[in-house]
């Protein structure tokens, strides 16, 4: 566990659970954020008891039961988001009060870190309400997905360069389809959070409406439909790169059946002369022994070079 004291007109330090002060004694410009992983039941227990959660909540944050949107209570309120890379049934808890914002998460989240690490020293992040700072984490929440977006449009840039370029040692489509399964699986956590994202902004939400920063989460939902677009952006460019790849591969199979129909009627030609020839007519041309067979192997060459020659000049081949 990591507990993070603010003050905005004193020290930021990180405490122990069993330095923290009073809550009640907490003032506006101080806040406490608790970071637990859900798999340290000791301390979720003793945290229940000192934030005085109800038995609901811990429910909740045991992850035995699966909640969508925003649940209130007297005191405080929880609500669920998923990460990008998470599995199907991993979570980030959030519960916000007056004073205090605790996190919950299966595994440790790379943005809290990054977020933690961002501001060392003196910040005024007491300054910001639970609730505001929990809205500032949703933001680095969402932006990790536009995060993994650009990765895979990267990845889809490279893909198109080595399908134009001739590079593909083998054929992408496992890459694609494995982007797939990822673009698929990152748009349906994202498409979790929506539910969330509405009820922030609904008038009857009314510890959301009685906050300072309330403006803040319209541009939070912004953000969140900014990272919706994205992902579909990244789902229109991998079909765009399959169609290119079908479409070389299409070239690639006309090119070929053209340069073996050049190659058929060559031989065809040649087999034509070769059996005229052959044939049992006492002409002078069958007397001439060497001189006429070279002469003859001769046109034989001499005709197929005229067709390649055509077919260049043509751009058939």
């Amino acid at each position: 566990m990591s507990a993070y004291f603010y003050d905005a007109k004193g020290h930021d330090r990180e405490l122990a659970l069993d330095d923290l002060p009073p809550l009640k004694s907490i003032k506006a410009n101080q806040l406490i954020w608790f970071d637990v992983q859900r798999s340290d039941a000791e301390t979720l227990n003793r945290l229940g008891k000192l934030l005085e959660l109800r038995p609901e909540t811990q429910t909740l944050i045991a992850g035995a039961m699966k909640a969508k949107g925003v649940i209130a209570f007297d005191d405080y309120f929880m609500f669920r988001t998923k990460a990008a890379h998470s599995r199907e049934h991993e979570w980030i808890d959030y519960i916000v009060s007056a004073s205090w914002l605790l996190t919950v998460s299966d595994h440790q989240v790379v943005y809290f870190r990054k977020y933690r690490d961002r501001d060392r020293g003196e910040t005024l992040i007491g300054n910001l309400s639970p609730l505001a700072l929990a809205g500032s984490l949703m933001d680095w929440h969402f932006e990790h997905y536009e995060t993994h977006a650009s990765k895979l449009q990267e990845e889809i840039e490279a893909i198109d360069s080595e399908i134009l370029g001739h590079r593909a040692t083998r054929p992408p489509l496992s890459k694609l389809a494995k982007m797939r399964r990822t673009v698929a699986r990152l748009r349906r956590h994202l498409d979790f959070h929506r539910p969330l994202v509405d009820a922030m902004l609904r008038p009857d939400i009314s510890f959301v409406q009685k906050e300072r920063y309330a403006s803040y989460f319209t541009i939070l939902e912004s953000h969140f439909d900014r990272a919706a677009r994205a992902l579909e952006q990244t789902r229109q460019a991998m079909l765009a790169s399959f169609e290119l790849y079908a479409t070389r591969t299409s070239q690639e199979t006309n090119d070929l059946v053209r340069a073996l129909t050049i190659a058929t009627v060559a031989i065809g030609l040649s087999a034509a002369i070769a059996g005229i020839f052959g044939m049992n007519f006492d002409i002078q041309l069958f007397h001439w022994g060497l001189r006429g067979f070279l002469l003859i192997t001769g046109a034989m060459v001499a005709a197929v070079l005229g067709i390649y020659i055509v077919a260049r000049l043509r751009d058939w081949i």
